[in-house]
């Protein structure tokens, strides 16, 4: 992942020590808020972060704590569960990948991809 983008970000020369806070400062949020490589910086945050097991760590990226990280993750995961057990509930009513995926909003890549990973 080039980290190219870093160059471009509203907090290059920015005190580090403001990316951490320890109360709610939203110092960092108007900071961000403009900022054009916001996006990516949330990116790197999520490929930091990954699946550790320590969600808080990271600071503000992006504009957002890592604690507001942590739920949009946590609330990606419940939505991917729900998407694919219901990928699955019409797989065992005879409904085949493609009208699935029509149903779902997904490729029927993602279709068979769940369907292989329930097996």
């Amino acid at each position: 992942m080039s980290l190219d983008w870093m160059t471009a970000a509203v907090c290059a020369g920015v005190d580090p020590e403001l990316w951490f806070p320890e109360t709610g400062d939203s110092r960092p949020a108007r900071i961000c808020q403009g900022c054009p490589v916001r996006q990516q910086c949330e990116e790197y945050a999520a490929v930091l972060e990954g699946d550790c097991g320590l969600p808080y760590r990271h600071g503000v990226w992006g504009g957002t704590s890592a604690k507001e990280r942590a739920a949009a993750r946590d609330q990606a995961s419940t939505l991917k569960d729900g998407r694919d057990a219901q990928i699955l509930r019409l797989a065992e009513h005879g409904v085949g990948p493609k009208e699935i995926a029509s149903l779902v909003g997904v490729t029927t890549r993602t279709v068979h991809r769940v369907k292989q990973h329930a097996a």
